[in-house]
């Protein structure tokens, strides 16, 4: 029993840093702009996170410093796709070699290190932040749910603030119509271009917070490439999630459980090379969209200014 609930809430940590990535990719699809520039803005935010840490000494501020630099991103990706009228898969593939290119190049230039950053303070668990909330003394985590980061429960938040924000608001009225019919929603005196760039930011700013946990949620350090493709993960939960909140959160546990489930594989069989048990939650992946579970219904403007 202690074996599937401690699985369980590694899944959960897992699943946290795709959960954000996939609602800010959400955000902006439905908006009807194609992102795949996930991976850049998660791997942005990690960096943001750390720097800002360094620099302030406070975890809730690098947070926030690691939104900013998904926010950063997804500017870049409004401007040249949306301004510029660029196409919209290689704008996303190029922010993802600059977003590799310029933290690599910042860790150098701000640490005087290549590869890892100088270890920070971490955000805190659950437990201590209730802790600190309650005014009482902080005290090691006495249970694995208690050490846990407090970014877990924003994430799992997050899904329904997504869900009302999408389906009983005025806003998310408007985010639909510019993905589903961009000229109507012109003629009705609609702003297409600035609903997108409000989506492109949101949903930058979530990726963001998502490779700041990363950063400073499950490590304490930056790592060159330390997202490891799970910004194409959460791309992938978009598009398995059938570009639904539920169905998405749904595909981004889905992912997360894969990736925790090899990590205690890795553990309980050592001999095995560890290449293989990394390599399951994106063979999961390919394995799902090619049964055609995520059966396309994405926005009907997806792509189209």
């Amino acid at each position: 029993m202690t074996t599937l609930l401690n699985l369980f809430l590694l899944a959960l940590a897992k699943s946290t840093p795709l959960l954000l990535a996939s609602f800010g990719g959400l955000l902006s699809e439905l908006s009807g702009v194609i992102n795949f520039a996930i991976e850049g803005m998660m791997l942005v935010g990690a960096f943001g996170a750390i720097w800002t840490v360094w620099a302030t000494g406070s975890p809730w501020l690098g947070l926030l410093g690691g939104g900013f630099g998904g926010l950063v991103i997804g500017f870049l990706h409004a401007v040249v796709s949306l301004k510029l009228k660029a196409n919209q898969i290689v704008s996303s593939i190029a922010l993802n070699l600059l977003a590799a290119g310029i933290t690599g190049t910042l860790l150098n230039q701000v640490f005087n290190v290549y590869g890892t950053s100088p270890a920070v303070p971490k955000l805190p668990g659950i437990g201590e932040a209730f802790c600190g909330v309650l005014g009482l003394p902080a005290r090691p985590s006495s249970s694995v749910g208690e050490g846990l980061s407090i970014v877990v429960p924003i994430a799992l938040a997050a899904c329904i603030v997504l869900w009302v924000l999408l389906h009983r608001s005025r806003y998310g009225l408007h985010l639909r119509a510019c993905g589903e019919n961009p000229g109507g929603a012109e003629a009705a005196g609609l702003a297409v271009w600035r609903v997108r760039l409000s989506a492109l930011l949101a949903g930058g700013f979530l990726a963001g917070i998502g490779g700041a946990y990363l950063a400073i949620g499950e490590l304490s350090q930056f790592v060159e490439q330390m997202t490891q493709g799970r910004g194409y993960l959460a791309v992938a939960a978009v598009i398995l999630g059938r570009w639904r909140p539920a169905g998405v959160m749904a595909a981004a546990l889905l992912f997360g459980f894969s990736e925790a489930f090899s990590e205690w594989l890795g553990i309980q069989w050592v001999q095995v090379p560890s290449q293989f048990f990394l390599a399951l939650p994106y063979l999961l992946c390919l394995l799902v969209l090619l049964l055609g579970l995520g059966k396309r219904q994405q926005p009907s403007a997806l792509g189209r200014l």
